[in-house]
């Protein structure tokens, strides 16, 4: 089986604004991502890399549930009903959004259960750690050279 190759693609400013306005009016990231013209994974990828895009994502994602929010409040207000119609044809179901909108409001409060925050290393961390590493590798190598020449 032959590998499908990765076709890489380069992050503009106006992809990034692009994605990011989209994100924060629908929530959806594979719907900002193709409005962007680009992929989820090249997203995901981009937010794993880029601390500045990550931070940009998440008050994104925090505009989108005030928005959301914003709409619910607006729809209950005038009425109501299980069911909310936006203007671009999409439904949203009210239940739901009242679930996401207290997971969200969890998260901010640090009640998410979802495991820890993620932390980025930094570069001497990372060689803080490469270097004790390969520390240990020259004295297990040295002990066993010692250890041979000791049995000779």
């Amino acid at each position: 089986m032959e590998k499908k190759r990765r076709r890489w693609v380069r992050w503009t400013k106006a992809k990034r604004s692009a994605f990011l306005d989209h994100l924060a009016s629908t929530g959806n990231v594979r719907a900002a991502a193709a409005h962007a013209g680009m992929t989820p994974p090249s997203v995901y990828h981009l937010r794993r890399k880029d601390e500045e895009f990550a931070e940009e994502w998440r008050k994104a994602l925090i505009l989108g549930y005030e928005m959301l929010e914003t709409i619910l409040l607006g729809h209950v207000l005038g009425g109501g009903g299980d069911m909310i119609s936006c203007e671009d044809g999409r439904e949203i179901d009210v239940a739901e959004a009242i679930r996401l909108l207290g997971l969200h409001r969890n998260s901010l409060n640090g009640k998410w259960k979802g495991g820890p925050a993620l932390k980025r290393a930094r570069p001497e961390e990372t060689d803080a750690v490469i270097l004790r590493k390969l520390d240990a590798i020259d004295r297990a190598r040295a002990r066993e050279a010692a250890e041979k020449q000791d049995a000779q």
